[in-house]
């Protein structure tokens, strides 16, 4: 296999981020015609677009966010907060928080 050079390597990340722009965009449109449809029609809600919109935005973020930790992690001059760590808690509070208040809700309502 030869090695690629920095203009296919270039060329290669560009079609990558049109694809991933043409993915999130088809995600975001599922998503919305699916809550018409539930909303408009009475139709079964089906969540999975959402979820799998979702789970892509966040490796996205959570990976550029640990990535860069990764590349300032040894160097003396350039010291911040682990934001990654600081990231994931936040998710993992907000989604704690979440699923408190929708159970919390689902109880007023029976």
């Amino acid at each position: 296999m030869k090695k690629m050079d920095e203009m296919e390597r270039h060329i290669q990340m560009v079609a990558q981020v049109w694809a991933y722009r043409a993915l999130m965009l088809a995600l975001c449109v599922w998503t919305l015609f699916n809550c018409w449809e539930s909303l408009a029609r009475g139709a079964e809600y089906r969540p999975l677009p959402g979820l799998l919109t979702c789970a892509a935005a966040g490796v996205q973020g959570f990976g550029m966010l640990f990535l860069r930790q990764k590349m300032v992690e040894q160097d003396e001059e350039y010291r911040e907060p682990n934001r990654f760590l600081r990231a994931v808690a936040v998710t993992i509070l907000g989604a704690v928080i979440l699923l408190w208040a929708g159970v919390w809700l689902a109880g007023l309502g029976a």
